[in-house]
């Protein structure tokens, strides 16, 4: 519902002063790039169902990408201290009072690269299949405030962290609590760079068993950090386009090459997927 909300006002803002019949002509256009996110049909559905040529069709899905990312970029950010202690949910308040996001990283899948150096990148052993990865932070209400560039499959979560410039303190200030996987393996460099907790779970590797207190701090840990993943499902459930296999094209425009733009296609779809997510309701606050 709130899809179709966004883009009753989105037209309406960006075509305030234009004629009623550019109002529809555009809003059309605006439409058609909606679908495409949400449902991730092909071009050559929409093209059909427009009766317009599946190029047209392709040009009116990138402009509009464009502008959508343009205009809705500034909804990935980190929120004040205040806000988010003030609304955090109270079973999150008890065992981390100082929490202000939740991180994971997540893949797409991808059409094999012809390049081979380019399909090594790519290659994912976890997912075995070619795919593009993303590191994604949200606040304990669910609000994502942070999304990285796509990396290839092959880089592991701790390289994009590095990366992405997440350790900066531009993010974070000291006494921070940031939740992750035990994958993560990046404690003593958040408490080095801005003096954050970076908590996972606890590692069983060398050693027969946990204690007691490790076991209830990694039950603890795990049943927050769960919100992360609903969000990522949420994200690719909500628009498909991020669940099926994506063709080099839509990774990698040929206009992106051509312009040496520093964002690919890839970056501004899902951006975009994020900025739409953080438009409707909570799914955290909702439980």
């Amino acid at each position: 519902m709130f899809l179709y909300k966004f883009f009753f006002f989105f037209v309406l803002f960006i075509l305030i002063n234009q004629p009623i019949s550019t109002v529809f002509h555009f809003g059309n256009n605006f439409f058609l790039t909606l679908v495409k996110l949400r449902h991730g049909v092909s071009f050559d559905l929409l093209a059909a169902a427009k009766c317009i040529k599946k190029s047209t069709a392709v040009d009116y899905f990138w402009k509009w990408l464009e502008l959508l990312h343009a205009k809705i970029g500034f909804l990935i950010k980190f929120q004040d201290r205040e806000n988010i202690f003030r609304i955090i949910p109270p079973v999150f308040r008890s065992s981390f009072p100082r929490l202000t996001a939740i991180v994971d990283c997540f893949e797409i899948f991808i059409d094999s690269p012809k390049n081979f150096m380019a399909r090594a990148q790519c290659w994912s052993n976890y997912k075995n299949h070619c795919t593009v990865k993303f590191f994604i932070s949200c606040s304990p209400v669910g609000h994502i405030n942070f999304i990285s560039k796509a990396y290839g499959g092959r880089a592991s979560d701790v390289q994009i962290v590095r990366e992405s410039n997440y350790l900066s303190c531009r993010y974070h200030v000291p006494g921070d609590q940031i939740l992750a996987d035990r994958g993560f393996t990046l404690q003593e460099e958040f408490a080095t760079a801005c003096g954050v907790s970076f908590l996972t779970p606890a590692f069983t590797k060398g050693k027969k068993q946990l204690s007691a207190e490790e076991i209830e701090t990694s039950r603890q840990i795990s049943s927050v950090r769960i919100h992360i993943e609903r969000i990522i499902g949420l994200l690719k459930n909500r628009f498909s386009i991020l669940k099926g296999t994506l063709p080099i094209q839509t990774v990698q425009h040929i206009t992106d090459e051509v312009n040496d733009r520093e964002l690919a296609s890839i970056d501004r779809i899902v951006q975009v997927c994020c900025c739409l997510v953080n438009l409707g309701e909570s799914i955290v606050l909702k439980d």
